[in-house]
């Protein structure tokens, strides 16, 4: 009798204190499981979202260090549809409105070198009339060719806000902007650059440098 018992009990499975117990454990398990997955995968968004903004900031300054690099004395064809002038730097001081206040909207426009034909017998040179402007947060290099064709290209988005000041000869003062008829046809002795982003939780992120004008191009 007392066998016949003992296989009985040894045939019962668990209790629901012991599934309970079991699920609970589990339950824990799990959470911190999560946590580390969760945790890691916010600080991988975090990673990427600053190595965008770097990536963005170091390829605009390289794309405006090269043609300033080639700078060139010449006479442009202005973007505007005008007729061609004496004009050889100019770098406007705007504003936009944005979400609770105002951001830079400069705009930076010179003569280049810095052209490549790409065709052979193409019916354009390599000076160009290279401008740097913000156009829906987006960075944009627009360049006006000798044959007046228009290129275009975006280097990159999102970019909040755009701001250039420029040296002056004097190797001392700062200003917001230059125009190179009232500077005797004399470009400024460096252009610091400024970007500004806009991060998700409203605060705004700047990177700023300053490039060194060509010795060459101070006439």
């Amino acid at each position: 009798m007392n066998g016949k018992t003992d296989r009985v009990r040894a045939c019962h499975g668990f209790t629901l204190i012991e599934m309970m117990i079991s699920m609970a454990i589990l339950s824990v398990l799990f959470l911190l499981v999560y946590g580390t997955f969760s945790a890691t995968f916010k600080a991988s968004e975090h990673m990427e979202s600053e190595a965008d903004d770097y990536r963005l900031a170091r390829l605009g300054i390289y794309h405006l260090a090269k043609d300033l690099s080639m700078f060139h004395v010449g006479d442009p064809v202005v973007s505007t549809g005008s007729e061609a002038s004496p004009l050889i730097f100019i770098g406007e001081d705007r504003i936009r409105l944005a979400e609770g206040g105002e951001l830079p909207n400069d705009l930076l426009q010179f003569t280049s070198v810095s052209h490549g034909r790409t065709m052979r017998d193409a019916p354009e040179s390599d000076q160009v009339t290279v401008s740097y402007y913000l156009q829906e947060k987006r960075l944009i290099q627009e360049a006006i060719l000798s044959n007046g064709r228009v290129v275009t290209q975006e280097i990159g988005e999102p970019l909040n806000g755009l701001n250039f000041r420029y040296l002056d000869p004097d190797g001392r003062t700062w200003i917001d902007e230059w125009d190179a008829l009232e500077k005797k046809n004399r470009p400024p002795l460096a252009i610091e650059v400024e970007f500004y982003l806009k991060k998700e939780k409203g605060e705004v992120r700047r990177f700023k440098t300053w490039v060194d004008f060509p010795v060459g191009a101070r006439l």
